[in-house]
């Protein structure tokens, strides 16, 4: 019989579905479970169930899985003892890299692809720590504490994530299937979530938060809406069996650039001025652009910029947080928004108290 490890580089992502799904121990699965496990991802056609029996010949003749019964009554599990390893690592370069990877970009990807990264970045670590005094081997490990990537705002830690969510939603937005969503907006007094049919378009992380940007067609019109659900409020999520009926003029890059809409209540495009005053230090307002329109003039004490952007929830935070030292002078109907929040933020402060009046 082979070694289990020889055959490792020989198994093809099916034969290792397999072995993902087979039980270890006393239990068996039938052979009609496993196709039905199968389906999601190869379909259910004569070929793809002829591919799955040969697969499984291929393991048991190579000693990995046991079989028993015949026809339906067909059975399979793993012998645990006999499992190849997945996969190897040998570069220490291709190590690192695995590893950042999995740093940064874990809740990007999805289920299957995740699993298989941590089965690479598991070896990745072996790896590294294989050779403890090699200098290649110390400065891959080392290398690990000397990049991050962190938010541009206060460091606030990032709301519960229900596991089970997060799964469901990759792998309706991987498969292209619909979602049920069990979902709690942010109104105040919502108690009950209320349940969504959508489906999913992107996720998008901002910040430390996630948030799924999905669609639903009108039945009247035959138009898309577009929504943004925070995944740390929805309460349950399922993959259902229908298709997907995605938004064709949806384009991520272009939603992200031009709608702004995880600005928060992006208003039509305007051009602002900023009179921004410098004490001492640049403003990091001369090496960050606003926009590709752009301009800056100089005057005594500062400068004066002005670009076209689309004002939001996100750019009036922007700016009112430059202040002292920057003042958005034009238009006046934003600069009169902007004081009349500052005015009753600073009631509040020397009130140490809200009004009741009060915006």
């Amino acid at each position: 019989m082979p070694n289990p490890q020889s055959v490792d580089n020989k198994l093809s992502p099916l034969h290792w579905d397999i072995l993902d799904l087979l039980p270890n121990g006393n239990e068996w699965m039938p052979s009609q479970a496993l196709h039905d496990r199968l389906r999601p991802r190869y379909g259910h056609s004569g070929a793809v169930a002829k591919s799955i029996q040969r697969a499984l010949r291929r393991l048991l003749d190579t000693g990995v899985i046991e079989g028993r019964g015949r026809g339906s009554a067909r059975a399979w599990r793993m012998l645990p003892e006999r499992r190849p390893t997945r996969t190897t690592v040998q570069s220490v370069e291709l190590a690192v890299a695995l590893l950042q990877l999995e740093q940064f970009a874990a809740n990007q990807l999805p289920p299957d692809s995740l699993k298989i990264l941590r089965d690479h970045c598991d070896r990745s670590r072996e790896l590294l720590d294989s050779h403890p005094t090699y200098p290649r081997y110390l400065q891959g490990r080392a290398w690990l504490g000397k990049a991050a990537v962190i938010d541009s705002g206060f460091p606030l830690i990032a709301p519960p994530q229900d596991e089970a969510v997060m799964q469901a939603v990759l792998d309706g937005l991987y498969r292209g299937l619909q979602l049920s969503l069990q979902y709690r907006n942010a109104a105040v007094d919502t108690m009950q979530a209320a349940t969504y049919q959508v489906s999913p378009l992107a996720l998008v992380e901002r910040g430390s938060v996630l948030y799924l940007v999905s669609c639903r067609r009108s039945r009247g019109s035959g138009r898309h809406t577009r929504y943004m659900q925070r995944l740390d409020r929805v309460i349950e999520a399922s993959v259902t069996q229908e298709p997907a009926d995605p938004d064709p003029e949806f384009e991520l890059e272009r939603f992200l650039r031009e709608e702004h809409t995880l600005h928060f209540f992006p208003e039509p495009p305007q051009c602002i001025t900023l009179k921004v005053r410098e004490r001492g230090f640049r403003s990091r307002l001369r090496q960050y652009r606003l926009s590709q329109d752009q301009a800056i003039r100089e005057v005594d004490g500062g400068f004066e910029l002005s670009a076209t952007v689309r004002p939001s929830l996100t750019f009036k935070q922007f700016v009112l947080g430059l202040a002292p030292d920057a003042i958005l002078v034009a238009p006046a109907s934003l600069r009169d928004e902007l004081k009349g929040i500052l005015t009753a933020g600073a009631t509040a402060y020397s009130r140490g108290d809200f009004s009741s009046d009060a915006p």
